[in-house]
């Protein structure tokens, strides 16, 4: 782990350069109350009365002559409470905070205010990182704009917390004589190939037994697939694309997720070489080093810090044969969006920007990325890490807005544990999954 003294250090130097906030705002709302909903209100309203945010409420409420309350919803319950509000004539909220992927359900029933008038270049360019392309990243819909940009602000941290990355045990590479793979993603050789090569040689029968107790890869194969979704990511694949007429399309049995359910069934079926098991399972067993390596959420990597005694790296998913560079597949993106009633779209995303500190008129972007490596600096063992996180935050791709039926999701497990043809599973599924497709964004 990186040593306090240094890290002390670092966070010193990065708070000289903090840029002092603006708190002026150019709109009056006349007293009127704004309601922020979502499944997130109790957190943000615990951060700003006793968290990093305590006081930016008061200055807010101040700038824009406003009172701000939070209205809390449930996650399971969130989308369906604020169609039914905006049907009804009484949103729930004002803002309305939500994940990407529950874009197409809002917009898709005329539910919320396409904002490309209010969205300009001007304001995407005063974003950070990967949120200066959001646009094309996560918060358009049929080619119109609706996300208003919270890039991490609450909390910094999980700016993209869901971003997908390769977690190792470096003491079981060292006993191997295996090449740390920092180095080799350094040179751009951290390839399915190496990784493949890896997880074989990493799988052994260590007490002699006849029985494999220790596995170079874990993946959650069955019964939820999603390696074999993230690795057709990084093949330059994914459950959708879109045509040359901008038609959603099924993707999976395009030949790069093919491939990727095809490296999975033969580490597995062939090799032995990977623990199968679901996200705890694998978790606990790497913990125990009986796993040498294995894809994890980013956000998973504090909790590792605290239940962990040796040393471990972090590098992005090897990259595919279809691909020059990795790519950081991010399960979701949180935003505002605004009820189709709304009156002011500019002052209220003028108020979600002084509020949240998104735009460069209230943060340094300059010193965007720091700020968000700062908080991985007691949870990782090297720099290399840190470099990996930071390079992350450039290289994110949208996990597709679609969640699979559990059908679809039992074909990608039987294309990957059964004997028979991938191909041909995942052909089976493009009725079901382009109907979904046709369903949510394509109408």
């Amino acid at each position: 782990m990186l040593k306090r003294s240094t890290w002390l250090l670092v966070l010193a130097v990065l708070l000289v350069f903090v840029v002092t906030p603006v708190f002026a705002a150019e709109y009056d709302l006349n007293g009127r109350t704004i309601r922020i909903a979502g499944h997130e209100a109790e957190g943000m309203k615990a951060y700003f009365e006793s968290g990093d945010g305590r006081g930016r409420i008061e200055l807010v409420e101040e700038a824009f002559n406003v009172k701000i309350e939070f209205v809390p919803l449930t996650w399971e319950g969130a989308v369906d409470s604020m169609l039914t509000s905006i049907i009804a004539g009484d949103p729930v909220g004002d803002l309305l905070f939500i994940n990407n992927r529950w874009l197409p359900q809002l917009a898709g029933q005329g539910a919320i205010l396409p904002l490309d008038d209010v969205l300009t270049d001007e304001y995407y360019a005063s974003l950070p990182g990967s949120h200066s392309k959001m646009g094309e990243l996560y918060s358009t819909f049929q080619g119109k704009a609706y996300g208003i940009s919270l890039n991490g602000s609450f909390p910094r941290n999980m700016d993209i917390g869901s971003g997908q990355g390769w977690i190792y045990n470096k003491a079981m590479l060292e006993e191997e004589g295996l090449e740390d793979l920092y180095e080799l993603q350094r040179r751009g050789e951290w390839t399915w190939d190496v990784m493949k090569e890896y997880a074989i040689r990493l799988t052994k029968d260590t007490d002699g037994d006849g029985k494999i107790d220790q596995y170079g890869v874990g993946g959650r194969l069955d019964p939820w697939p999603v390696e074999q979704e993230l690795f057709a990511y990084a093949n330059g694949g994914g459950i959708m694309k879109y045509d040359e007429n901008g038609r959603a399309v099924y993707a999976l049995n395009d030949p790069a997720a093919v491939e990727a359910v095809e490296l999975w069934k033969e580490l597995d079926q062939v090799h032995g070489a990977v623990m199968v098991g679901d996200l705890y399972n694998v978790r606990e067993e790497f913990n125990r080093g009986n796993v040498a390596m294995f894809r994890l959420d980013l956000f998973g990597l504090p909790d590792h810090a605290q239940q962990v005694d040796f040393e471990y790296g972090w590098v992005f998913i090897p990259k595919g044969p279809r691909v020059d560079d990795y790519v950081n597949p991010v399960w979701g993106f949180d935003m505002f969006v605004l009820p189709i009633t709304e009156k002011e779209p500019e002052a209220l995303v003028a108020l979600v920007d002084m509020l949240f500190e998104t735009t460069g008129k209230y943060r340094d972007l300059d010193n965007y990325e720091e700020e968000f490596v700062e908080y991985f600096m007691p949870f990782v063992h090297d720099w290399d890490s840190l470099d990996t996180i930071r390079d992350m935050l450039n290289k994110a791709v949208l996990w597709d807005n679609i969640d699979l039926s559990e059908n679809a999701r039992m074909a990608l497990v039987r294309a990957t544990m059964e004997s028979g043809s991938a191909q041909s599973e995942l052909d089976a599924i493009a009725p079901e999954v382009q109907a979904a497709l046709d369903n949510l964004y394509n109408k």
